[in-house]
């Protein structure tokens, strides 16, 4: 089999250079525009839905690692000796013998 290499006829190369290039389209030919607008406000949405939720995940984080610190320093100031009336004995597995 062999292949010729063709060039472009002289109305292909009028068609071609008739249409500029349209920066909002991309490496997406033939998508209509009102396409291209709705994702890019979509994308534009997203972007700034995804922001306040980074926001309000880091004032949640704050807010758990301020319970825990709190609860950290509550539990190292009480007794750490068990009650008297504490059996340790019932917690543990009974043995085979």
């Amino acid at each position: 089999m062999k292949f010729d290499l063709v060039e472009p006829s002289d109305e292909q190369a009028v068609v071609d250079e008739e249409r500029p290039e349209d920066p909002r389209e991309g490496a997406a030919r033939g998508v209509h525009p009102r396409l291209v607008m709705a994702s890019a406000r979509m994308r534009s949405r997203i972007r700034d839905d995804l922001a306040s939720l980074n926001a309000s995940l880091g004032m949640l984080n704050e807010q758990i690692q301020a319970v825990q610190h709190r609860e950290g320093s509550a539990a190292a100031d009480t007794d750490a000796a068990p009650p008297a009336n504490f059996r340790s004995g019932a917690f543990s597995r009974p043995s085979d013998s």
